[in-house]
């Protein structure tokens, strides 16, 4: 359970020159589900395509597994499963021929998941021979999940997957990830703005403005700010707007 899944360690990344995230560090260890927060445009997606070797780090290191992403990225790579955004998806292909093609890069079986039929789990069998182009925003979501979970990888990031899935998906997805964390041989990035999931799904959650991490929690200080209903998003919102008012204040 002590095993470094995920080592960001002192991380600057963006775009053109210009970093949108700067200075970041963050190590999930084995059964870590991490809640990463912050409003539009914070650099949450930023963070991510650093993460998982989309963009090129401006300063620092990520190592994946043990394995450096710069100096390896295939070996690196081989243990991250990411849940892409619908409209990355290549829609001329079918839900079925997508995961084959997922499997055939990860050398696993299409249906090879960690945690049951998930095709079945999330409603998808009616939808695998059907071209991607004619999925909806949660079957396209669906989909995307079910290609992330396919061999079993270390490191699982969903990038505001829960947007757009009906609600027994989301219930399904949610319990997934409970599941995925108890056995211990995952780590796990939740990335998304419905805040009050995060209490009941992470052991760890950070906030990010500015450019850099303003704000964390452990699973005691999760557990203590969702005491009362909406009392972990009053907190959020409350970080949220001293950071709006810290920047006015600047502006």
């Amino acid at each position: 359970m002590d095993e470094e899944v995920l080592a960001i360690r002192g991380v600057s990344a963006g775009y053109r020159g210009r970093s949108i995230v700067a200075d970041i560090s963050v190590v999930l260890r084995l059964g870590d589900v991490l809640g990463l927060l912050g409003a539009n445009g914070s650099g949450k997606s930023t963070l991510l395509k650093a993460v998982t070797g989309q963009i090129r780090l401006m300063a620092g290191t990520v190592a994946i597994a043990g394995v450096d992403l710069e100096h390896a990225p295939e070996r690196a790579k081989a243990e991250l499963g990411l849940a892409i955004d619908g409209p990355e998806l290549p829609s001329a292909l079918s839900g079925r021929q997508y995961l084959e093609l997922v499997a055939s890069i990860r050398s696993c079986a299409a249906s090879d998941w960690p945690c049951g039929d998930v095709v079945s789990r999330l409603g998808l069998s009616a939808w695998l021979s059907r071209p991607i182009a004619e999925y909806s925003l949660g079957t396209r979501a669906k989909i995307s999940i079910a290609a992330a979970l396919l061999g079993s990888p270390k490191l699982l990031i969903f990038d505001e997957s829960l947007n757009g899935l009906d609600p027994l998906a989301a219930f399904e997805v949610k319990a997934m990830i409970r599941e995925l964390a108890a056995t211990g041989r995952h780590a796990i990035i939740v990335s998304t703005h419905v805040v009050e999931t995060v209490p009941a799904l992470c052991n760890r959650a950070i906030f990010l403005a500015d450019r850099r991490i303003v704000e964390h929690w452990n699973k005691e200080e999760l557990a203590r700010a969702s005491q009362a209903p909406g009392a972990f998003e009053n907190c959020v919102m409350k970080a949220l707007n001293a950071r709006a008012l810290q920047s006015a204040t600047v502006a």
